[in-house]
């Protein structure tokens, strides 16, 4: 598999890999190199039963345990952050692709949280008029401003209240552009595990607002 495919199936580990289905036969997919960023190892692919050789001599679907087993149900949906798309437009239809694929009739669309609101305005505006209020934008929620008394002057932002933190300068520097405040994140695009379990309970919200439960 090319270096991009295989960043996108191997990141996260493989419990949502296996088992794996390759032309109706099941087994485990494992990758030899030391993580996903190894070019250098190969796909293996072991049968769970013993059987008869099957040959593959065209493209064939690799059927994820998560794509087969898991589709029912609550869908959410967070892709885009390490590219794959050729321009917005794309990435609104992919994430459409998705929710057709699986069927899921309760879904989320998650909105990447890095980059300044004048920079995301374009994909997270088609991302609402497409989705609605099943897309969340990430980077609105946890940069969302609390002003001071005054209605002008930051104080905090939605991310960091929630999170029981303080905003720093640095942080109210960036929530002034709509960007997600550096005490939310681990390194540039990453949360902290406070700043998972805000978007976990936000998303909680979101769906009993949308009747899931």
């Amino acid at each position: 598999l090319p270096h991009r495919q295989l960043r996108k199936l191997y990141q996260g580990g493989s419990h949502h890999i296996n088992p794996a289905l390759i032309a109706g036969i099941e087994g485990t997919l494992r990758w030899t190199g030391t993580d996903y960023a190894d070019t250098t190892g190969n796909w293996t692919f072991e049968r769970n039963e013993a059987g008869a050789e099957v040959v593959i001599n065209r493209p064939t679907a690799i059927r994820t345990a998560y794509d087969r087993l898991h589709n029912s149900g609550i869908q959410v949906v967070f892709i885009g952050q390490n590219g794959g798309y050729s321009d917005n437009d794309d990435l609104v239809w992919q994430n459409r692709r998705m929710i057709e694929h699986s069927h899921a009739e309760k879904f989320l669309i998650l909105g990447l949280s890095s980059g300044s609101a004048a920079a995301r305005a374009d994909i997270e505006a088609k991302m609402l008029l497409e989705f609605g209020r099943r897309f969340v934008s990430l980077r609105e929620y946890l940069a969302a401003p609390i002003y001071e008394g005054d209605g002008t002057t930051v104080l905090s932002c939605y991310g960091l209240d929630d999170a029981g933190l303080t905003a720093t300068a640095t942080d109210k520097t960036a929530i002034e552009t709509g960007t997600v405040p550096p005490q939310c994140l681990s390194d540039s695009v990453h949360y902290t595990t406070a700043t998972k379990t805000v978007i976990g309970d936000m998303l909680y919200k979101r769906m009993v607002e949308l009747n899931f439960f």
